[in-house]
């Protein structure tokens, strides 16, 4: 009863999230078509998060709500095998570069991304999310869980995940911004410069001062508090978030490791499809096809590492090793904030190049930061491709050798009192 209770919650929250995205996207682009009426020309980056919105509510809300239904009805789900349906899974690769193709074509016409890139968008930051679920899918070759289960596990980190995310994300900058503002208002001085500062972002000719915006960014005060929020706040975040609805459910369930990893790596790949979406819209259409190159390592990196952490429950449930399951989630978000590092080493460094152009001391230092920042993204991305099956495949060895031992000792236990009578 309590497993049938918990499909009916989750189909609630299907519909609920289908209708919530799915709204809110059209009202954006209902507001956008609105002021091209009045003559402005609607903003690339905020057509292609609406239309972001309503492909999340699409992708996730209705998978979920027909899946709580058939649960509540104790419908049987299928594993979760993509080797089943490999032609499907096999697809999306091909599928993928032609869409990437298109969108690079499309963004250079003059119109035609506010058009046509939206349904690329939506299509082509959802591919990577579903390849990578499904190279594990096919390592655990059905000995994970269901085919309701993964969907599940996307829609909870795709849409619980993220706004748990977001929310503490925006709380930590809060604090963060309180915290300077106090200690400059303490430093003799300080609320001169401020104001100083203020009046010279609000002048026009200052923004477009390369120099002066740059050796703002640059300053060892935004340095360090970029490092520390997303190196290290926003990884704890978030991998609390993920792993945050499938650790509930374990409660109830108690999930086996391998089940547990694919219950992560799903959430993680809901995390993505959502980010993917809004976060591969934000350079508009002159670097969409970087980010939608780019968002295959950061897919691969957020189903790694709740993979991990999901593994980490399931020792907790079954093996009873918390400190498996402390090690396994320090472990994720130290991945996390080493990926996140990188990025932000990759983007500082390429805004010093431009800065110093003249300095050939700064520029090759940049330089070095900004390859070896590189390096360690492709480095990781192809450390997660290739990790991701063979985690899987063990697991499932695991799993197997477990039914296995588990039938033998039922086998025995039948076995016994028929040998005793004869005996």
């Amino acid at each position: 009863m309590k497993r049938r209770t918990l499909w009916l919650i989750a189909g609630i929250l299907g519909v609920t999230i289908l209708v919530t995205l799915v709204l809110g996207g059209g009202g954006l682009a209902l507001l956008l078509a609105l002021s091209a009426l009045f003559g402005q020309t609607p903003d690339v980056t905020s057509v292609l998060q609406a239309a972001g919105l309503v492909a999340l509510g699409i992708g996730l809300g209705i998978p979920l709500a027909v899946q709580g239904w058939a649960g509540w009805q104790e419908r049987p789900s299928r594993p979760f095998n993509p080797s089943q349906t490999r032609w499907f899974w096999l697809a999306l690769l091909p599928l993928q570069l032609i869409l990437v193709a298109l969108g690079a074509a499309v963004s250079l016409i003059p119109l035609a991304p506010t058009l046509l890139l939206p349904p690329i968008h939506a299509l082509a930051m959802s591919i990577p999310p579903l390849l990578v679920l499904g190279l594990v899918g096919w390592g655990l070759h059905g000995r994970g869980g269901s085919r309701r289960e993964a969907t599940a596990g996307m829609a909870s980190g795709g849409c619980l995940g993220m706004g748990l995310s977001l929310i503490g994300e925006i709380l930590i900058l809060f604090a963060v911004i309180v915290i300077v503002l106090t200690v400059a208002v303490m430093t003799p001085g300080a609320a001169e410069q401020i104001n100083e500062l203020a009046k010279d972002i609000r002048n026009p000719a200052w923004q477009t001062d390369v120099t002066k915006m740059s050796n703002l960014v640059l300053s060892p005060v935004v340095i360090a508090n970029a490092f520390g929020i997303l190196c290290i706040a926003t990884p704890l975040i978030e991998e609390t978030a993920k792993a945050l609805a499938g650790g509930i459910v374990g409660f109830w369930v108690r999930p086996h490791p391998a089940r547990a990893f694919l219950w992560g790596v799903a959430a993680g790949a809901g995390f993505a499809l959502a980010e993917n979406l809004f976060n591969g819209a934000a350079g508009g259409a002159e670097s969409w096809v970087v980010g939608a190159v780019t968002r295959l390592g950061t897919t691969a990196m957020h189903c790694f590492t709740s993979g991990l952490v999901g593994w980490g429950c399931g020792q907790l449930w079954t093996s009873r090793r918390p400190l498996r399951l402390l090690a396994a989630y320090a472990a994720a978000a130290f991945i996390h904030g080493l990926w996140n590092a990188a990025a932000i080493g990759m983007a500082f460094s390429s805004i010093a190049v431009l800065a110093y152009a003249g300095d050939l001391v700064r520029v090759g230092l940049a330089g070095f930061v900004a390859l070896t920042s590189v390096a360690t993204l492709i480095l990781l991305t192809l450390a997660f491709i290739v990790a991701l099956p063979l985690i899987a495949l063990r697991l499932a060895s695991l799993e197997e050798r477990r039914q296995a031992s588990e039938v033998d000792a039922l086998d025995r236990s039948m076995l016994e009192p028929i040998e005793a009578s004869t005996l």
